[in-house]
């Protein structure tokens, strides 16, 4: 009995270790040499990845300023590593997405929850909607769903739309991952309703939403949950799930990590 005592906290830390190498073959030690590179304040998406790994963001060393602006410099820097939204993976050959904790961003980890790093689209705006701006709503949340699935992951069932071909003009604003749905789904509304004059003006989720709450805008496009505040003065509607990549260069050697390792980049903790 004294040898099994023994014995059982070795296999336990055997298992232990077996477990976390699975989740991660990438060595702390090759990791102190990346550059941070992270969205600016305010972008939704990095809102939501230091929420998800509960990191504050002072490893940070480089700040990009849009979607674009992370593939980029993740693209032209073997060293660096970056986040940006699953949905703008496509067709970015000079990028790759890596692991977390063993788990690759793919239709399906997305679509069940099994990545670590899910997260939805939302539009938000005030209770004083106009006949135009309802219709396109109602759009977005039915046959629009079509539209969304080209590009993320729907939340509602695709369903008929009939407009009610409302005139108005709606002014949309907000975030910058967000956006190319949000764009693709004005495009295919005019369709079924040609009378709505609709303009997409890209910056990002805390602007967007921002503007929304000054009357600046008619429908704010977020890539984070709301804060407290904002939920009070505004009304919300998820419209797609999407997820947060994390990417490497193509060149790079590292293929999964875990949301500890993460962390420990974007905390500068090594």
């Amino acid at each position: 009995m004294k040898v099994i005592n023994k014995i059982l906290p070795l296999l336990m830390m055997c298992l232990a270790a077996t477990s976390c190498a699975a989740v991660s073959g990438t060595p702390d030690s090759a990791l102190s040499e990346l550059k941070a590179v992270s969205r600016e304040e305010g972008s939704g998406t990095r809102t939501e990845f230091e929420s998800l790994l509960a990191t504050d963001g002072t490893g940070t060393d480089i700040i990009a300023v849009s979607t674009d602006d992370v593939i980029k410099t993740v693209a032209e820097d073997e060293k660096a590593i970056g986040y940006i939204a699953y949905s703008s993976l496509a067709d970015n050959l000079a990028i790759k997405a890596v692991s977390v904790d063993g788990i690759y961003p793919d239709s399906e980890s997305v679509k069940n929850g099994k990545y670590p790093l899910c997260r939805n689209y939302f539009i938000a705006y005030s209770s004083s909607l106009n006949p135009a701006e309802e219709d396109f709503i109602t759009y977005i949340l039915s046959a629009g769903q079509e539209i969304v699935a080209e590009y993320v992951l729907p939340v509602e069932e695709n369903a008929t739309f009939l407009s009610d071909k409302s005139a108005g003009t709606i002014k949309i604003a907000g975030s910058s991952s967000a956006a190319p749905v949000v764009s693709a789904l004005t495009e295919a509304y005019k369709s079924y309703n040609p009378n709505a004059e609709i303009t997409v003006e890209v910056s990002d989720s805390t602007q967007g939403l921002t503007d929304a709450m000054r009357g600046e805008c008619d429908i704010a496009i977020s890539s984070r949950n709301l804060k407290d505040y904002e939920e009070e003065l505004l009304t919300k509607k998820a419209i797609a799930r999407d997820a947060i990549a994390v990417i490497v260069n193509e060149n790079s050697s590292i293929e999964d990590l875990s949301s500890a390792q993460i962390k420990k980049i974007y905390n500068n903790t090594f």
